[in-house]
């Protein structure tokens, strides 16, 4: 008997609550509620085709004797000589600057693709700086970002920063 009076209760209580929910929003104990956000929408797209490039920049900052950045940098030209067959080629760059008087070091970010110059067809793909180089790397640089050049000339190589670019094989430079 304990049973049956147990399962009654439960089924009362059941139904109770089925009841209570069942009221519909706003007329009964328990209000309706609604999302307090809207979801983001993104897409993605596959490139099929195409290359992607970097502008331009060819941009300067001359350095003083104290360390302290002079206005006036400007990268005045780029040019290169080159020699080699195809795939096995080395250029030697140029980066030619107009730095203000009492100019100690000057740091660039160019673009070698808009440097002229005699030699043959060149890829960049595997591309590197030689062992030599008159600039040091800056802002995490490395021969990936090539034709793109980021770095800071050595001390008193002004109004030139000289470096070697290899069409291919390694480097202690990148």
């Amino acid at each position: 008997m304990r049973r049956g009076r147990f399962a009654a209760l439960a089924l009362a209580l059941a139904l109770a609550i089925v009841g209570i929910a069942g009221f519909a929003p706003g007329g009964g104990l328990i209000e309706g509620t609604s999302a307090a956000w809207t979801d983001r929408t993104s897409t993605s797209a596959v490139v099929t085709s195409g290359t992607w490039s970097t502008a331009a920049t060819n941009t300067c900052t001359a350095y003083g004797y104290d360390g302290r950045a002079l206005t006036g940098c400007t990268v005045s030209g780029i040019t290169y000589s080159g020699w080699g067959e195809p795939g096995k080629q080395t250029r030697n760059y140029y980066v030619n600057f107009q730095t203000p008087a009492g100019t100690r070091s000057v740091s660039f970010d160019v673009d070698l693709s808009t440097a002229t110059g005699s030699g043959g067809s060149w890829t960049w793909k595997n591309a590197k700086v030689l062992p030599g180089a008159q600039f040091t790397a800056r802002g995490g640089w490395t021969c990936a970002q090539l034709p793109r050049v980021i770095g800071t000339g050595a001390d008193w190589q002004v109004p030139s920063v000289y470096f070697q670019v290899a069409e291919s094989g390694s480097s202690t430079t990148c």
